[in-house]
C-alpha cells in the first residue's frame, strides 16, 4: 500500500487534471465582468456607442488577463510535460498555484474598476508575483526531489527557472511604473504579456515539451 505523501504517476495525472479545470473556470469568469449596456439606458446609436467605449477598461483588463492565463496555462503544461510523478507535497504547491489562479478574476475586476488608482495596479502585481512564487516553488521541489521525468538535463531546468524569474522581473517594472501613471503600467504589462505570448514563448514550449 502507497502511504500518502509517496510519490506516483497518478498523483500527477490528478494534478493535470484539476489544472485544466480551475484555468477553464478562471477563464470563463474574467469575460463575465464585460456586461452588455442596460437596454433601458440606450435610446440611440450614439448611447449604445457611449456605452461600449464606456466598457474600454473591462476589455484592456480582459485582454490583459487572458493573456496572463495564456502564458501560465502554457508555463503549467510545459512543467506537467517534464514531471514524472508528484506527491502530497508537490500537489500542494500545486494547489496554491491554482488558488492564485482562481483570484485573478477579481484581481482583474479591481483594475478595471479602478484603472487610475496605484492600489489596483499594485494588487494585480501581487497576484502575478504569487503565481510566479508558486510555479517556481513546484518545479524547484520536483527538480530537487527527482520528480522529474528521465532525459530532462541541466540546460532545460535553468530554461525553465529563468523564464519564471525574467518573466517576475518585468512585470516588477511594470509595476513599478504606476508611479509615474497606473495607465503606464497597465500598458507596459500588456506588452510583456503580448511578447510572453508570441512567438518566443511559445518556441520555448515546443523545444521542453516537443
Amino acid at each position: 500500500m502507497k502511504r500518502p505523501l509517496e510519490a506516483s504517476a497518478e498523483g500527477r495525472g490528478r494534478i493535470v487534471g484539476i489544472t485544466d479545470g480551475v484555468f477553464a473556470i478562471a477563464l470563463t469568469l474574467i469575460v463575465l465582468e464585460i456586461r452588455v449596456p442596460a437596454h433601458e439606458a440606450i435610446h440611440s446609436e450614439h448611447d449604445l456607442l457611449a456605452a461600449i467605449a464606456a466598457l474600454a477598461p473591462r476589455f484592456l483588463t480582459y485582454a490583459l488577463s487572458f493573456l496572463t492565463l495564456t502564458i501560465f496555462w502554457f508555463g503549467q503544461q510545459a512543467q506537467h510535460g517534464l514531471i514524472a510523478k508528484s506527491d502530497r507535497r508537490l500537489a500542494t504547491l500545486n494547489l496554491c498555484f491554482l488558488a492564485f489562479i482562481a483570484l485573478l478574476p477579481f484581481s482583474t475586476d479591481l483594475l478595471a474598476d479602478f484603472l487610475e488608482f496605484r492600489t489596483a495596479v499594485l494588487v494585480y502585481w501581487l497576484n502575478l508575483l504569487m503565481l510566479g512564487v508558486a510555479l517556481f516553488a513546484s518545479w524547484r521541489y520536483a527538480d530537487k526531489n527527482g520528480f522529474l521525468a528521465e532525459g530532462v538535463d541541466a540546460d532545460t531546468k535553468r530554461a525553465v527557472y529563468l523564464r519564471i524569474a525574467k518573466a517576475q522581473i518585468l512585470w516588477a517594472i511594470g509595476a513599478a511604473l504606476c508611479l509615474i501613471t497606473p495607465l503606464l503600467s497597465v500598458g507596459f504589462i500588456l506588452m510583456v504579456q503580448l511578447i510572453y505570448a508570441a512567438t518566443p514563448g511559445a518556441n520555448w514550449v515546443r523545444r521542453i515539451i516537443g
